[in-house]
């Protein structure tokens, strides 16, 4: 029998620097973005449905209603952009990294996320449900409710983040590090299966998961 772990996982990620980059040029975005910097350009309401974002380097946009659904994003730089509203919902992520970003409400269902890190961002509302991540980084972010029902997850760290509702009803996770995160509410506790958690973090969830499994409590 294979000895017990006794340490997650860690996420792979890779340092994401695009190069090459040449000045965005206002105008219709009826292409891709290929190898493109974009420094504090409005692309509210962009239609970029079904595009590749490929190697780019997006500093402090204006995203609020972007629509990157079914997008591929891929080895591109989000830096200090804001968005209140920013759809990715169904989209294809790897080696991205999301820096210093404050965004509202994302939806984000049935993603594919690979080799994706946050560092310092805020988010309102992480609508990941029916989402697939492999090798994701969340450090120094403060999310209000991150929704991982049914999502299929293998080597996430939460390092240094607070996180107000998590939810995980039906979710399958594997080497998912958490003992990082203060975590507020959790929902669909029985989905934490294949999750790290340290011993304070159990205690404060123990009367939660008690009732969760139906656990009666006397004496």
């Amino acid at each position: 029998m294979p000895p017990t772990p006794v340490t997650p996982k860690p996420p792979r990620t890779t340092t994401v620097t695009p190069r090459g980059l040449a000045a965005y040029e206002p105008g219709p975005l009826d292409d891709d973005l290929e190898s493109v910097e974009l420094v504090e350009v409005d692309l509210g309401d962009a239609d970029l449905d079904g595009r590749t974002v490929s190697g780019c380097l997006l500093r402090r946009c204006a995203l609020d209603g972007a629509d990157l659904g079914r997008a591929r994003v891929v080895e591109s730089v989000l830096e200090g952009c804001e968005a209140a509203h920013l759809r990715v919902a169904r989209s294809a992520w790897r080696d991205v990294v999301v820096d210093a970003c404050r965004l509202g409400s994302v939806e984000a269902y049935e993603t594919e996320w690979r080799g994706v890190r946050f560092e310092g961002t805020k988010v309102d509302y992480l609508n990941a449900r029916a989402g697939t991540w492999r090798d994701v980084d969340l450090a120094g972010c403060r999310i209000g409710e991150l929704d991982l029902t049914d999502a299929k997850v293998e080597r996430l760290r939460l390092d240094g983040c607070t996180v107000g509702t998590l939810v995980v009803g039906h979710a399958r996770l594997t080497d998912v590090d958490l003992r990082g995160a203060r975590i507020d509410v959790v929902e669909g506790l029985t989905g934490l299966a294949g999750s790290w958690l340290t011993s304070e973090q159990l205690t404060l969830l123990a009367p939660a998961l008690a009732a969760e499994l139906g656990i009666r409590i006397s004496g």
